[in-house]
């Protein structure tokens, strides 16, 4: 017998309230020589809902062209920063078995590029069916996809080529037997433009180095607050 609506909402709201209560909804992942974020450190988080969803500015950064299908108006967005790196994030509300975000992020300083990104993601009662959201990315001169399962990372995360400054974004929900999703997580990470070039991706999360170590850490949080098992 499916869970009942009421009763996935209640959960959700319960991840929504760990994940705030330790400022980590979203957390970021940090890549290897990444300086000078014009971000600067963590600023007031920005928000908005798939009812009423307007464009989000963080810093240098913009997400525009915001689209919910399948997932309640109350499915609250944000978008925050963590010095080097930013997230943006979703709290489905009801929980879904099928939907999707879309959206465009881009960054507006041109001495920056995107250098990294890498996918989480919430799924209640994975044993009693399983979640995936898929992740596709899509940029002038080339496109990636990433999928987090049963409420665990991607497996890897996306090294950008030099010059990728606007990514087109769908991160699709899907849930089968008594399971559902309940949150989407998004972790960016900028460097210069014009700098080194990186490994090519994708990348293991577990070789990418030091570099890497911060987002294991959040990622590790998230997924014991925004979890039910």
């Amino acid at each position: 017998m499916k869970i009942p609506p009421i009763a996935l909402r209640a959960f959700a709201r319960d991840d929504q309230r760990l994940i705030l209560s330790k400022s980590l909804f979203g957390a970021a992942v940090v890549a290897a020589a990444v300086t000078g974020l014009s971000a600067g450190s963590a600023e007031a988080v920005q928000t908005t809902t798939c009812g009423l969803a307007g464009n989000l500015t963080f810093g240098d950064k913009t997400v525009s062209n915001i689209v919910c299908t399948g997932v309640g108006a109350d499915t609250e967005i944000r978008f925050n920063n963590f010095d080097l790196a930013y997230d943006f994030g979703s709290v489905i509300d009801p929980p879904t078995q099928a939907g999707k975000i879309s959206y465009t992020i881009s960054i507006t300083d041109p001495a920056f590029e995107f250098a990294a990104v890498g996918l989480d993601s919430g799924c209640i009662f994975p044993a009693l069916g399983g979640c995936t959201v898929t992740k596709n990315l899509s940029w002038s001169g080339g496109s990636t996809s990433l999928v987090s399962s049963n409420g665990n990372p991607a497996p890897v995360d996306y090294l950008f080529a030099a010059g990728v400054t606007s990514l087109n974004v769908e991160d699709i929900f899907l849930a089968t037997g008594n399971s559902a999703v309940s949150t989407a997580n998004n972790f960016f990470s900028q460097r210069p433009g014009g700098g080194p070039e990186p490994v090519p991706g994708p990348l293991p999360i577990l070789g990418a180095g030091m570099a890497f170590g911060l987002s294991r850490r959040l990622r590790s949080r998230i997924k014991a607050s925004s979890t039910a098992v």
